[in-house]
């Protein structure tokens, strides 16, 4: 046999070679056992999902490590860990005919409301009213003034009545003499010349407490949630339109958007299981190879990647992790990756039985591991890596993302190599089984047809190697990037809870009442002071209040009367009290230099103050320390503004409050805001994007050198990969896709995918080059995409096919995987099909150009790394 000249392949691939060829003999050698063995693995592993509950971390899951606002959470947390976990209920009630509020009918249902969650909606034996201590009357002024209502009712009918003592104006109404504050509660409102109150949109109902002691962080989920189903689902009304906001509901609709998902998973395994049967087929006819168990083999290279992301997810549980719901695209993203592997592996068996020296089973599983294996390991190193790094971002949620992908693909290719392997080895012995009967039968099997794509890709081949070809697709290639990067530069950085939920969630609502209505006419900034000191001291009393009056001073403030302090309270307390304790001093005969001595805000002192029904709810704002002296305590201040429901308002104002509460060191003082996790979340998700991605492809360019030490190839496998990018992140960019977590960690995916495209052609068309160095480079490219042209736009049409069906699921984390898995497959095929073998082929010629006389290569029968399949002397 006439020896043909190549050049050995890299030490890497020639390990790989090695490490397949044994793999591919013991698995041939005992496929029923490694079968059944991986089958049991992932049936072990995977039973641990049925048993895992869904669970978001919506407090900080969303926010980068390290961020402020943590600190904030924490110290707002531990503010009320003293009575366990606190319960916060909030009910958002408008008008189902979008009129006022404000009338009597709608706030006596308010009130019935109130006092039916007060008293009726109880868990455990307890109502509202039972455990409430602190903040029991914060609706109370809902109450007056639906009275007050009442009232001018009746005196309208009544000529005769007195005067009314309620002023029922707003913000402030009047009743006895004393001013209720309506703000809390009422929002969306007009008012007229005298104040009084023309149309009020929202009347929020405000439910806080802390739980009793025998309650546990679930008692008090199961609380909360109970009141969200009753208004949600059960609460009959003609009138009201009642929306129930809390964490424990949040986590509950986020877990929905996640649960709505999955059915959609069986629909898209369906299509694409539809769409390789059909696919093989055409491929088997082609070659005559059809039969049933061609069915098999298409069908379970489906089924493999599916059990691989189950094996993988339920390791995870079994290990503490979260189940979280953007787990929930993981078998998408993973059947997308492992079925193009299994095609590789179905066209790499045809190809061998196409060759004319029967081979063994053996010799067949072993040579198609060898042939497919480094195009396998190429990808899944490249897209393990993708997500390694994905881990180390700042965010909890794309690091648990990350972190499943990552372990779902290594289970996927060992599932590749073994089971799905085991898989061919066994159906191959039906085939064989099948060609003996047909020539037992003398009915030997037809020649295969000639390859309907040769003429095709011959003439393909050469437009591609052509020169003229090359200067318009560099054109082209240049105005591609210029208009994607002007649109990735263009991306907003936008972060809300609106993209967590499905788009029939009460959550929807409740968001956009609360952002066009409350957050501009009452938001409401949290002060903690860590270490207030001795009170009693002046200097240190003028500090505390200087930090209050600081917050004040804002031109958006509502003004002091809106503000919760409770030492303004208490000296008020104090001064009306001034002449009984004078007698108290003349009568147990003390004198003033005594009393001075005394704390005057210690946790004696202050006792009748706590005591007084009017200032009971401070004792929510204050904790004692031991010795009964005040250790923490929480005051907040009230502003407006009609911008106030922007991210980029209130991130400002964010940063404005926390330099108020840094100007004040001594006292230690740390703010809270509900928004601060997302809005810290906006600093770092443009640079972790960034730093992510640049790090990303560095690996995929080590990667890629690993398996093609050449440096023009790595170049334009790596140069592809960061085109496929870019044209993602610029395109999503312009298709109303903001960066967020979501299409951050959309983003890290779309790096390690877009792998896949040129990786395949670039290292067919390298191998090539070794395995005969003379060709040129029209022929190389046509030998490249006949081997692997055929699987890659099986792998991306099945992928586009299996994506779609999730527009179903009306929900923004569903739109940007598909519309990022429709971009990178798209731009994929258009790189690996197009432009890399485009610039394959320009800079070889360039470089054959420059070196006109390579040196050339030593003469071997066969190359090693492909060994068993290429010639008829390595067989025997």
């Amino acid at each position: 046999m006439a020896a043909k000249t190549s050049i050995d392949p890299p030490l890497f691939v020639q390990f790989l070679n090695v490490a397949f060829r044994n793999i591919g003999y013991y698995v041939a050698d005992n496929d029923k056992a490694v079968l059944i063995i991986t089958l049991l693995i992932s049936l072990i592993f995977s039973s641990k999902i049925a048993f895992t509950k869904q669970e978001d971390d919506i407090k900080t899951g969303y926010t980068p490590y390290g961020a402020r606002s943590l600190t904030e959470i924490s110290y707002f947390s531990n503010f009320f860990s003293s009575s366990g976990e606190p319960i916060a209920v909030f009910l958002f009630i408008v008008a189902k005919d979008n009129s006022s509020m404000a009338e009597r009918e709608k706030l006596q249902e308010v009130v019935n409301i109130l006092d039916y969650v007060g008293s009726n909606l109880t868990h455990k034996g307890h109502a509202f009213y039972d455990i409430c201590t602190d903040f029991c009357q914060i609706n109370e002024p809902i109450r007056h003034f639906t009275n007050g209502l009442t009232m001018e009712s009746a005196l309208s009918d009544n000529l005769d009545a007195q005067p009314s003592r309620f002023g029922l104006t707003f913000p402030l109404m009047q009743i006895l003499g004393k001013e209720l504050d309506l703000s809390p509660n009422l929002f969306g409102v007009r008012t007229r010349k005298d104040d009084s109150i023309e149309y009020a949109k929202i009347v929020m109902l405000h439910f806080r407490a802390n739980s009793p002691q025998n309650w546990t962080k679930e008692d008090v989920a199961e609380y909360e949630r109970s009141i969200s189903h009753f208004f949600h689902k059960k609460y009959p009304s003609g009138r009201l339109n009642v929306y129930a906001m809390s964490l424990t509901f949040t986590g509950d609709e986020i877990v929905r958007t996640g649960l709505t998902i999955f059915p959609f998973i069986a629909v898209g395994f369906l299509i694409m299981t539809a769409f390789s049967i059909v696919t093989v087929y055409f491929s088997c006819k082609r070659a005559n190879q059809w039969s049933m168990n061609k069915v098999t083999q298409a069908v379970l290279g489906c089924v493999c990647p599916m059990l691989a992301t189950s094996s993988a997810l339920g390791l995870l549980f079994w290990c503490g992790f979260r189940f979280g719901t953007i787990l929930c695209v993981t078998p998408f993203l993973i059947l997308a990756i492992g079925v193009d592997d299994a095609y590789l592996q179905i066209h790499a068996c045809l190809r061998l039985s196409d060759e004319p020296n029967t081979l063994t089973k053996r010799e067949k599983i072993s040579s198609m591991l060898v042939e497919v294996g480094p195009s396998i390991a190429i990808t899944s190193m490249t897209n393990l890596f993708a997500f390694l790094v994905g881990i180390y971002t700042p965010t909890p949620e794309i690091s648990l993302f990350c972190a499943g992908n990552a372990v779902a693909i290594v289970f996927d290719f060992v599932y590749q190599i073994t089971m799905y392997t085991a898989i061919l080895s066994l159906t191959e012995n039906a085939q064989m089984r099948r060609d003996s009967s047909l020539k037992r039968t003398a009915k030997p099997l037809a020649p295969p047809k000639p390859e309907m794509y040769e003429s095709f890709l011959d003439g393909y081949s050469q437009w591609i190697a052509n020169p003229f070809t090359h200067i318009a697709l560099f054109s082209v290639f240049c105005v591609y990037l210029l208009v994607t990067i002007r649109g990735a530069l263009g991306i907003r950085i936008l972060l809300s809870p609106d993209k967590l939920v499905i788009a029939d969630s009460p959550l929807l609502q409740i968001n956009y009442l609360r952002d066009q209505f409350v957050l501009p006419n009452y938001t409401t900034v949290n002060i903690l002071v860590q270490n207030p000191g001795n009170l009693s001291d002046p200097e240190r009393l003028k500090s505390v209040y200087s930090l209050i009056e600081s917050y004040e001073n804002y031109p958006e403030c509502l003004g002091p009367k809106f503000s919760h302090f409770f030492a303004r309270d208490y000296e008020s307390f104090e001064a009306t009290s001034e002449e009984e304790l004078e007698s108290e001093i003349e009568r147990k005969d003390l004198n003033a230099t005594s009393l001075s001595k005394v704390d005057g805000f210690s946790k004696t002192s202050m006792h009748s103050f706590l005591s007084w029904p009017e200032f009971q709810h401070w004792n929510g704002f204050v904790k004692f320390d031991e010795d009964g002296r005040i250790s923490r305590f929480w005051a907040t201040v009230s502003y407006h503004g009609a911008d106030f429901g922007d991210f980029q308002v209130r991130k400002t104002l964010l940063h404005r409050w926390r330099d108020t509460a840094d100007a004040f060191p001594a006292l230690n003082v740390s703010i809270f805001d509900d928004y601060a996790p997302f809005v810290d979340q906006l600093e770092t998700i443009l640079p972790a994007t960034l730093s992510t991605s640049l790090c990303t492809l560095a690996c995929m360019a080590v990667v890629c050198f690993l398996f093609m030490q050449n440096v023009f190839t790595v170049f334009v496998a790596t140069l592809a990969i960061t085109s496929i990018c870019i044209g993602v992140f610029g395109f999503l960019a312009m298709w109303s896709i903001d960066l967020d977590p979501i299409s951050m960690a959309t983003t890290i995916m779309s790096i390690g995918f877009s792998v896949d495209f040129p990786a395949h052609i670039t290292f067919h068309y390298f191998r090539e080059g070794l395995h005969d160095p003379q060709s040129p480079p029209s022929k190389r490219v046509a030998r490249a995409l006949a081997a692997i042209g055929y699987p890659l736009l099986q792998c991306g049409i099945s992928t586009i096919l299996f994506v779609v069906c999730l527009l179903f699921v009306t929900t923004y984390m569903s739109e940007v995987f598909v519309k990022t898995m429709v971009l990178v497959v798209s731009l994929g095929l258009i790189h690996g099909l197009v432009v890399v073998p485009a610039f394959l082929c320009a800079f070889t010629a360039i470089h054959k150009s420059v070196f006109p006389d390579p040196m050339v290569p030593s003469q071997r029968s066969c190359p090693a790394w492909l060994e068993g399949f290429h010639c008829k002397m390595c067989r025997e």
